[in-house]
């Protein structure tokens, strides 16, 4: 692995307009599917060969949230949302850029004011979805031939990690977003994939919290893995106990050069990874 380590800087967070955001960040390349795991497990996410973990000063909410496949058990309101999404059509394969994906993207986040990043443009688009995507995976979702919402994703033999998903806001009645997570999930089962990562979990923020619905689950806090809710629903965890402090960098190079071959440890196997 290849990293170019990055001098971060505080800017304004994009969830609390009262506080700022501090990120671990690296430009990585040539990752291994190993190190890629470990990255995953250790709270990492990226954008293309951009990759991120908050390491906020005075704000822990961040939490990293998974599912293990196996134990996964859907809930009645999940059941309705792919009974009300059985008339689409779903396409898998390798991500492919187009204008009218760019297009939807644009228009999916100018509803959802509280889903906060950087992609601005054609080119950021293009960067940070469909370029460098050495473990990239596409679900795209169509209703009578025309495209309704594409879900953006990270496959290995081990894990699946949700990158970004975006849809035609006209049919929010059909719970897109919802169906796009089970689908993801069910292609996991079929592939014996062990671990779906969701991103980040933020209790106070609506377009982050729903990720607790998919049970049970667990969260990265204190250097481990841990349960947060099971699936009856019930937080192992008091929600306003759970905080992730990220005191660490989990990249690490040998010298004091900025640009340095790198190798993670590998992933180790127990109850809390």
């Amino acid at each position: 692995m290849l990293a170019h380590f990055i001098d971060s800087k505080s800017f304004q967070c994009g969830y609390f307009k009262d506080r700022e955001s501090l990120f671990e960040e690296y430009l990585l390349e040539d990752i291994s599917e190993v190190e890629f795991e470990y990255l995953l497990a250790h709270g990492m996410r990226h954008f293309g060969d951009y990759y991120f973990r908050p390491r906020c000063l005075d704000c822990y909410q961040c939490i990293p949230i998974r599912l293990r496949v196996a134990d996964f058990q859907i809930t009645r309101s999940q059941k309705r949302a792919v009974k009300a999404c059985s008339g689409l059509k779903v396409k898998i394969g390798t991500p492919s850029y187009t204008d009218e994906k760019f297009s939807l993207y644009i228009n999916h986040k100018a509803k959802f004011q509280t889903l906060v990043d950087d992609v601005e443009d054609e080119q950021n688009f293009r960067l940070s979805f469909y370029v460098n995507t050495a473990f990239g995976i596409e679900f795209e979702y169509y209703m009578d031939d025309k495209l309704v919402g594409v879900a953006l994703g990270d496959h290995t033999t081990n894990t699946f990690s949700a990158i970004y998903t975006f849809y035609d806001t006209s049919v929010l009645k059909l719970s897109l977003g919802t169906f796009s997570i089970l689908r993801q999930l069910e292609f996991c089962r079929q592939k014996g994939v062990k671990f779906f990562y969701l991103g980040y979990y933020i209790e106070d923020n609506q377009s982050l919290n729903y990720k607790a619905g998919f049970r049970p689950n667990e969260v990265y806090v204190d250097l481990s893995w841990r349960p947060f809710r099971n699936a009856e629903g019930d937080y192992l965890v008091p929600k306003n106990n759970v905080l992730w402090r990220n005191t660490d960098f989990l990249v690490k190079a040998s010298t004091d050069k900025r640009e340095e071959k790198v190798e993670a440890p590998p992933v180790k196997e127990n109850s809390f990874l």
